[in-house]
């Protein structure tokens, strides 16, 4: 058994899981939308001045869009809001270490495991126990709601130990980079990047989720 957090303020996920309860990482959206097809570029393809400067283009993974805030805020860029106001980040500094060590777990996972799928183009699981709700639950607080999910369909996928990550984010040691990507374990934080599909398994935690989601003031469609 697995579990995912999702993000209620995220409209787009939302949205998609009122039509269905699964989510896809942008690669395998690409691999069945010709549309997106047609105009995305897998992270992995990208080059490193590409990703330096947030060029990513069609569809970004949740990790990716706050990767190009840390980006924007590092650039001293405006942010506005939908109607032109100028948006505030309490956590300004944080965001902007997210992009630094993200650029640099790129950089090293193009060295020391290049099959390995990118941090900032998969989805996230963990799997289902104490150790993993806990984890998922340390990353986001309560900012995300944790719910059981299935793999149904997997284009690549690599499990490493995120206590490894926050040594690197943490002190700056590429050691710590390295060592992730060569499947290390620090402290046993396990999590699993995906690049592929999931499904929520539990009828009663999606619709907790979707109540969580008009909640915050989104209108959603009623299921297909």
């Amino acid at each position: 058994m697995l579990i995912h957090a999702f993000d209620p303020v995220d409209f787009m996920t939302c949205h998609n899981l009122a039509i269905k309860p699964l989510i896809m990482s942008p690669g395998c959206l690409a691999s069945i939308d010709l549309g997106i097809q047609a105009i995305h570029t897998r992270v992995e393809d990208l080059s490193l001045d590409a990703i330096r400067e947030a060029q990513f283009g069609s569809v970004v993974s949740p990790r990716a869009g706050t990767f190009m805030l840390g980006f924007m805020l590092s650039r001293r860029m405006t942010i506005t809001d939908g109607y032109g106001s100028q948006r505030g980040w309490g956590d300004e500094e944080r965001l902007i270490r997210i992009y630094e060590t993200e650029l640099q777990m790129e950089e090293t996972r193009r060295r020391v495991a290049p099959g390995a799928p990118s941090r900032l183009g998969c989805l996230w699981v963990a799997e289902e126990g104490s150790a993993g709700r806990a984890m998922l639950q340390e990353m986001f607080a309560s900012l995300r709601h944790i719910v059981s999910v299935e793999i149904v369909h997997q284009i690549n996928l690599f499990q490493a130990d995120a206590s490894l990550y926050d040594r690197l984010f943490e002190t700056g040691d590429l050691g710590a980079a390295e060592l992730y990507w060569q499947g290390h374990e620090l402290h046993a934080h396990w999590e699993i990047l995906l690049d592929g599909a999931i499904r929520v398994t539990r009828d009663d935690e999606l619709q907790i989720l979707l109540q969580d989601c008009r909640d915050v003031g989104h209108c959603l469609p009623s299921p297909c």
